[in-house]
């Protein structure tokens, strides 16, 4: 039997989850911009409303959230991309099991090598609310909290066994609210709280990524922006034109990229 341990009445909010969206946004998208890209692997944006693009030949460039690129990085092999916690950009390589941090424009590069006696097989690392790392080491599924930069580990546990099995594939980490989201590719985003406690697994198969706007937690599927609000429980979703393959949003615009890597920002307004 799972231990459950619920932040703001989150296991009323799974059960809304799994029995459907009880809110729906109607929302009034009005194209702003439009562009064509090449090979974009990834998007992912920071507090700020700057979004990023990743390409699969390692190019990251990053956009205001009018559209207007304000930087790039070529040649850079990432696992993750993380500009979240401002003011640095987080990079994280697992083929060079290496972590990088940028100035808000990719300046001012420092690079840390993650050794052996912190992590065997270090598959995911992300940045914390509080400048620490959190490192998933796959040879042994312990989750480690340790400080940038050295090879001090402030806090260590091992995911339950109950949520491992044959096919388990994680692909995606990050910290929000003092809450671990791990995605795993073949059953959702598992919810772990600081001390490693499982919460929840919200099951949404083939999941790449997730995004957080304010108090909610959103992620795109058939189309659709679907979201849920960490605190209030409240569950609704938008609607998006045409076939998307990518979609975000900030506090003005939306951006979606269709599998032709076409790149549209829409203003909205939204209403329940």
């Amino acid at each position: 039997m799972r231990n459950r341990f619920y932040f703001f009445s989150f296991g009323l909010l799974i059960c809304l989850l799994l029995s459907g969206y009880v809110g729906y946004a109607q929302t009034d998208l009005k194209k702003f911009k439009e562009w064509k890209a090449k090979n974009i692997s990834s998007i992912t944006l920071d507090r700020l409303g700057d979004f990023f693009i990743i390409n699969k030949n390692g190019t990251i460039k990053k956009y205001d959230p009018t559209g207007k690129q304000m930087a790039s990085l070529s040649k850079a092999s990432t696992t993750l991309v993380e500009p979240w916690y401002h003011p640095s950009i987080f990079t994280y390589s697992r083929q060079k099991q290496t972590y990088s941090l940028y100035g808000r424009n990719f300046e001012n590069k420092v690079a840390y090598h993650i050794e052996p006696a912190l992590a065997i097989e270090p598959f995911l690392v992300c940045p914390t609310h509080d400048n620490k790392l959190w490192i998933l080491d796959k040879a042994d599924w312990s989750l480690k909290k340790v400080i940038p930069g050295s090879s001090e580990v402030l806090q260590e546990f091992t995911i339950s066994s109950e949520a491992i099995n044959t096919d388990t594939e994680f692909t995606y980490l990050r910290e929000y609210l003092n809450l671990i989201f791990l995605v795993d590719k073949n059953s959702g985003i598992l919810v772990l709280n600081h001390l490693g406690q499982e919460i929840e697994i919200i099951p949404i198969k083939n999941l790449q990524q997730f995004y957080f706007f304010g108090e909610d937690l959103y992620y795109l599927e058939n189309n659709q922006l679907k979201f849920f609000n960490l605190r209030t429980e409240e569950t609704y979703q938008v609607d998006l034109p045409g076939k998307v393959v990518h979609a975000l949003m900030t506090d003005e615009y939306i951006l979606t990229i269709n599998s032709q890597n076409q790149l549209t920002l829409y203003s909205y307004t939204m209403a329940p």
